[in-house]
């Protein structure tokens, strides 16, 4: 993987195309790469629905992506994983808040992750991001490694003062969307960013 052209990064909806790459990014975990197909077909197909797919790439490749869902009214960060040659530039914050962004526009009041209790770089994303640790999962990944729960809690998008846009992106037919800045997300195998 070359080394990203960061002034060319754009944050976009996943869609079928990415799929090859998605397969090839490190960080993901084995529950999102087995379901990679039909989350991108989901969110897709229901572009204001409850999964969110977005891909950070540049004109050569794709350098991240990040999952989320809606459950009820809470938004939950499923995944992000940043290419190892692309990590500390940004690119994981800005997949977070335009994730972050597509979830409270379709109704999340606060947002969740899991996060390895060990992953120093992920947590610093998410503190950074405005997440605050509120509980601990003993033993919740298979090697036996705690997760840390994390949560943002947002005031409605409306009252927000002073938001801007952070991120475009395309949506999945193509048009551009933009982001704003209502919040940020994150992951259980978030592998930095």
């Amino acid at each position: 993987m070359t080394p990203p052209d960061d002034d060319r990064v754009v944050v976009r909806g996943a869609g079928q195309r990415d799929l090859p790459a998605l397969e090839a990014l490190p960080g993901l975990s084995t529950s999102t790469q087995r379901r990679l197909a039909t989350e991108i077909a989901r969110a897709d197909a229901r572009a204001t629905g409850d999964t969110v797919a977005l891909v950070a790439a540049d004109s050569r490749e794709v350098l991240g992506a990040v999952f989320g869902l809606i459950q009820v009214d809470d938004g939950h960060v499923v995944d992000l994983a940043v290419a190892p040659s692309a990590r500390r530039r940004g690119i994981g914050r800005r997949l977070l808040d335009a994730l972050t962004s597509q979830l409270r526009t379709r109704g999340a009041r606060a947002i969740t992750l899991e996060v390895r209790a060990g992953n120093l770089g992920a947590l610093a994303l998410y503190r950074g991001a405005g997440f605050v640790v509120e509980g601990r999962r003993p033993r919740y990944y298979p090697d036996g490694e705690d997760a840390l729960l994390l949560w943002r809690h947002d005031p409605p998008p409306a009252t927000v003062a002073g938001a801007e846009s952070v991120a475009e992106f395309d949506a999945p037919g193509g048009t551009a969307m933009t982001a704003g800045t209502a919040g940020a997300p994150g992951t259980a195998t978030t592998q930095g960013g």
